[in-house]
């Protein structure tokens, strides 16, 4: 029977990756030094550079926006109806009262039609009512001149009889005196009694004139409202400007509060400007700002700034403070800069792409023999190409502000 016996394996062979691993280790670590110490060359056609400079330092922040209507307004539908014309297009100029499309609606016209009926009819029947009130009103004020002129006739008979008693005269009968004393009190209470009625149908008549009036006037307002809505078949532009969308089609049906068009003061814009988030903590409103139309350079002042950031930008919204040229119009792409604060003794140089502001920051100095060493340098606050050098560097210094990715290990650049 035969044995198979096992290789030997030496120890080299064993560990031979772990022996290569610590080679290679063993060897970046002994040279990493030497190459970031290593002198790497650059032609100075591949660099741009930047010279520190000493004065007046201006921070700004800039960003991109659109003009945009300072007041827009939307024409909705108040009433149904169905489109039956739409005469302006987007871009047209209206004045208030012009008329921006007809609709219609049959349902309305028929409406307005009974209603003028129902108005007509509640007129005369008003008017019947007012003449048959006046009547018993007149009615009642000759019943108490009656009861007045028969209680003076009575009284002035009394009044001769007492005289003819008096005198002591047969002419006048106990009895008959004492009839007439009577008749006299009858005619007082009457004509007392004839008042009071006279009170109390005036009151009556006073009462159902203003309840008929009342009607008549609720019919009146349901007419107005009714013709309003009939008038408003008709739609009409709320303010002089310029029509920016037209959201309906001839025949389209519109349902009420539907948005029929949208229309924007031409000469009254503002600019909706985008500042990235790392630069809005000094944008204030107050400041001064410059819009760039790409034809026109627009004064402004910066009127609000948004409490949230949306994809990393904040908008602020800046009103101008002169008219407006006349290539600004609404949605137009424009740049702005707005002046955060001037610095009259500062330190300053071409702001490098790789630099934040208030960042301590490794940059590459040039020296007079060429040769550019890495050196911190603690940066300020920053604008849109400059930013302000706190220490590390002095005036006349002059540095390379391109993107130092290719390089940026080594310590010393030398510069064709």
């Amino acid at each position: 029977m035969d044995i198979v016996r096992k290789k030997k394996v030496s120890i080299i062979q064993k560990y031979r990756w772990w022996l290569t691993a610590f080679t290679i280790i063993l060897g970046v670590v002994l040279l990493a030094p030497r190459i970031v110490n290593s002198e790497y060359e650059l032609d100075s056609q591949r660099l741009v550079f930047g010279n520190v400079e000493h004065g007046v330092f201006e921070i700004k922040v800039r960003g991109p926006g659109v003009l945009t209507p300072k007041d827009i307004r939307w024409i909705s539908s108040p009433v149904e109806g169905r489109a039956e014309r739409v005469l302006v297009k987007p871009g047209a100029i209206v004045s208030k009262g012009d008329v921006l499309m007809i609709l219609s609606n049959p349902l309305l016209q028929r409406q307005l039609e009974e209603t003028q009926w129902e108005l007509e009819a509640l007129e005369a029947e008003h008017a019947a009512a007012s003449v048959e009130l006046e009547t018993r009103l007149l009615d009642q004020q000759a019943a108490v001149l009656n009861a007045k002129l028969n209680y003076q006739s009575a009284a002035m008979r009394l009044k001769a009889e007492e005289t003819l008693i008096k005198r002591g005269t047969q002419a006048v009968s106990q009895l008959d005196y004492e009839k007439t004393k009577l008749e006299v009190e009858q005619y007082k209470a009457r004509v007392s009694i004839e008042q009071q009625r006279l009170a109390k149908v005036t009151q009556n008549v006073t009462a159902q004139t203003n309840a008929r009036k009342a009607r008549l006037n609720k019919m009146k307002k349901t007419l107005e409202r009714v013709q309003e809505q009939v008038n408003n078949l008709s739609v009409k532009a709320s303010i002089d400007s310029v029509v920016q969308d037209v959201a309906i089609e001839s025949g389209q049906q519109v349902v009420l509060g539907s948005n029929l068009a949208k229309l924007a003061r031409q000469d009254e814009l503002i600019a909706e400007v985008q500042i990235p988030e790392i630069s809005i903590g000094d944008v204030t409103v107050g400041q001064k700002a410059q819009v760039d139309t790409r034809k026109n350079k627009i004064i402004g002042t910066v009127t609000r700034v948004a409490p949230s950031v949306n994809n990393g930008t904040v908008q602020v919204d800046i009103e101008f403070d002169v008219p407006l040229p006349s290539d600004a119009r609404p949605d137009l792409s424009i740049d702005a800069v707005i002046m955060i604060a001037e610095k009259p003794n500062a330190l300053f140089v071409r702001r490098p792409s790789f630099a934040q502001s208030n960042k301590v920051t490794q940059v590459f100095k040039v020296t007079q023999s060429g040769i550019a060493e890495k050196t911190t340098v603690n940066f300020g606050q920053g604008s849109v190409q400059y930013i302000e050098v706190v220490e590390g560097l002095k005036a006349g210094d002059r540095i390379i502000v391109s993107e130092d990715t290719e390089f940026k290990r080594f310590n010393k650049i030398s510069i064709n």
